[in-house]
C-alpha cells in the first residue's frame, strides 16, 4: 500500500493521534512538492503550523471525520516559500494496530479559485492549463465558437493552435509572466481546424511551495472568427506586439496623443489621417498600406 501512497499524484500526508496530540507520520512526494517542505522537516513539526490563521489541527480532523468518507473542508496550507495554498482536504481512516491514523488528501485549488474569482465580473470563453513544456494539460469550455471538443486539445502543444505570427509574442509573454510571477494580458491569433480566431488571453503562472514553476493558467476572454485582411486595428496590435512597442511608447516616439493611439489601436478610428498613419507605420518599420488598405495607391 505504501508504494502506491508514494506514487500517487494527489498530495497526501499520513497523520496519527498518539499521546493526546497529532503527528505527521509520513507524506508523499506530491505533498512535498505542493508545500515545499521535505519529509524530514515535517517529522517533528506541529501540524497546527501547517494551517493558516491558527486553525487547530485537531479541529480540522474533527471536521473531516464527522462523516467518514464524505466530509471535505477547504482551507489554506502554509507553504515553505510561497503564499499560502488554498486546498480542499479529505481524509480516510488508516487502521494499524492500536494507532489512530488517517490519510489526508489535499487538492490544490489555486487555479480554479483564480478562474472563479475572475469569472465573477468577467466573461470567460475557455480556460487552458499549460505545462512548463507548453503542453495543454486541461481545457474547459465556457462559451466558445469552437465546434470540436476541448478534450482534443489536451496533450497537444499550445503553439500548435496559435497562428505563426503570434507564436513568438505568446512565448515571450508567457516567459515574462513566469520569470516575474505576474499576470500578463495579450491578444493573439489562434488557428484551429483551418480557421483563424482573434483571441484575448489572460495568463498567470503558478508555482509549487518551494517556488519552482508548476504551470500556466490561461483564460481566453474573447475568441472571434477573424477577417485578417480587413482588420487594420488587429494588424496594428500585432505589429506593436511583435516589435514589443506599447501604446505609450508609440505615442511618445510619434508625438501623437495616447488617446488617439488607443482609439486607432482599438478600432474606434478606422482610418487615421495620412500623416498620423505614416508616423505610426514608420515607427513600426512598415508602409501605411500594410496596416490600412485604404491608403493603397
Amino acid at each position: 500500500m505504501y508504494n502506491i501512497f508514494y506514487m500517487l499524484d494527489d498530495p497526501m500526508m499520513i497523520v496519527e493521534f498518539e499521546h493526546n496530540r497529532w503527528y505527521v507520520r509520513d507524506v508523499n512526494d506530491a505533498f512535498t512538492l505542493l508545500t515545499g517542505y521535505k519529509n524530514n522537516e515535517l517529522s517533528d513539526i506541529d501540524p497546527d503550523s501547517l494551517l493558516k490563521d491558527g486553525l487547530p489541527f485537531h479541529h480540522l480532523m474533527t471536521l473531516l471525520t464527522e462523516e467518514e468518507g464524505d466530509s471535505s473542508f477547504e482551507w489554506e496550507l502554509i507553504a515553505r516559500l510561497t503564499a499560502p495554498i488554498p486546498v480542499k482536504l479529505t481524509c480516510r481512516k488508516l487502521q494499524e494496530d492500536s494507532l489512530t491514523g488517517y490519510i489526508v488528501s489535499c487538492k490544490d485549488l489555486s487555479e480554479p479559485n483564480w478562474i472563479d474569482d475572475f469569472a465573477q465580473e468577467n466573461q470567460i470563453v475557455m480556460t487552458l492549463s499549460v505545462s512548463e513544456q507548453y503542453r495543454i494539460m486541461d481545457a474547459k469550455r465556457y462559451y466558445t465558437p469552437l465546434k470540436q471538443r476541448t478534450s482534443s486539445l489536451v496533450n497537444q502543444c499550445m503553439f500548435d493552435f496559435v497562428a505563426e505570427d503570434s507564436v513568438k509574442p505568446l512565448r515571450r509573454v508567457m516567459d515574462n509572466a513566469r520569470k516575474n510571477g505576474i499576470e500578463e494580458q495579450m491578444e493573439l491569433r489562434m488557428s484551429i481546424n483551418d480557421k483563424t480566431y482573434l483571441a484575448s488571453a489572460l495568463i498567470k503562472p503558478f508555482y509549487y511551495g518551494n517556488k519552482t514553476f508548476r504551470s500556466f493558467s490561461i483564460i481566453i476572454t474573447e475568441l472571434n472568427l477573424h477577417a485578417q485582411d480587413e482588420d487594420s486595428s488587429y494588424k496594428l496590435r500585432m505589429l506593436m506586439l511583435n516589435k514589443n512597442i506599447s501604446a505609450t511608447s508609440l505615442a511618445q516616439s510619434t508625438l501623437i496623443s495616447l488617446t488617439t493611439i488607443s482609439k486607432i489601436r482599438n478600432g474606434k478610428i478606422k482610418k487615421p489621417q495620412r500623416l498620423t498613419a505614416e508616423l505610426i507605420a514608420g515607427e513600426l518599420g512598415v508602409k501605411p498600406e500594410s496596416i490600412w488598405s485604404s491608403f493603397k495607391r
